[in-house]
């Protein structure tokens, strides 16, 4: 199911037209916090869709698989708040603004949209280069060479089953 917000106060949306009125713009992050490699956009004021989040998190989870064994990580630190909306095919001018039709995510410039930890540099910058192409716009990896990459390769992980008698 793609992304989308429960609950929405308000159906439509203004236009907001400068970066300074973004709303989300203080939960932007502008430097690694969790991860040791990201996405980082260059684009001033990019719209990114749900669509394009939905198969974007679909793609990014080949990355963090097998997770439970090598302890990978993965976050996204956007999400489409915005709805856009559209007007019915074949409806004459005027009669209000439309229902809202898709939702939307504003990404500013500067601002790192994808994170992963624990993942091999040369994987991670392999998947995430192949996440730009997948997305409009410029992008640029980011890796943190201060912190040190702690790969556990196979932790025996101890799984007890328990009988259950009724």
């Amino acid at each position: 199911m793609l992304l989308r917000p429960r609950k929405v106060i308000f159906k439509n949306a203004q236009k907001k037209r400068t970066i300074n009125t973004l709303k989300y713009s203080k939960t932007s992050t502008k430097k690694l916090v969790f991860g040791h490699i990201g996405l980082k956009s260059n684009n001033p004021n990019l719209f990114i869709f749900n669509k394009h989040l939905f198969k974007l998190k679909l793609f990014l989870k080949k990355s963090v698989r097998r997770s439970n064994i090598t302890n990978r990580y993965l976050w996204l630190s956007v999400f489409p708040h915005i709805p856009l909306t559209k007007k019915v095919i074949g409806s004459r001018m005027g009669k209000g603004k439309g229902k809202p039709s898709n939702w939307a995510a504003k990404i500013p410039s500067n601002n790192i949209m994808i994170e992963l930890k624990n993942v091999r540099p040369g994987r991670g910058k392999h998947f995430l280069s192949q996440v730009r192409f997948k997305l409009p716009g410029t992008w640029n990896i980011v890796t943190d060479s201060n912190k040190h990459f702690n790969l556990i390769a196979f932790k025996k992980v101890n799984i007890q089953y328990m009988s259950l008698r009724i």
